[in-house]
């Protein structure tokens, strides 16, 4: 889901976003299987691979000219449940767009 704004300023055309985005990922089979085969035998290690997460992020474009514009954001991902624990600390990006 993405909210979005448009607004004129004194230095140009403010466009503040925010999104959120929902990740699921499924087991699969059920787990990821690593096996380790030695002269006396075998061992196999199982480790689950489900998991849900949630991105929370917000930014904005400054344009300030046709030709010149700002922008940047920041965002997170959060763990939601399953057997495998994605997630990030805060991310962001800035940046200045030229066109010619």
């Amino acid at each position: 889901m993405r909210v979005k704004g448009d607004f004129a300023t004194g230095a140009g055309r403010l466009q503040p976003y925010a999104r959120v985005n929902l990740y699921r990922a499924g087991a699969g089979a059920g787990a990821d299987i690593a096996e380790f085969v030695g002269p006396a035998g075998s061992t196999r290690f199982a480790s689950a691979s489900g998991y849900s997460a949630a991105e929370v992020a917000g930014g904005f474009t400054l344009a300030l000219t046709q030709a010149a514009s700002l922008y940047g954001e920041l965002g997170r991902v959060f763990a939601l449940g399953g057997d495998a624990r994605v997630k990030s600390s805060v991310q962001g990006s800035a940046g200045v767009k030229l066109r010619w």
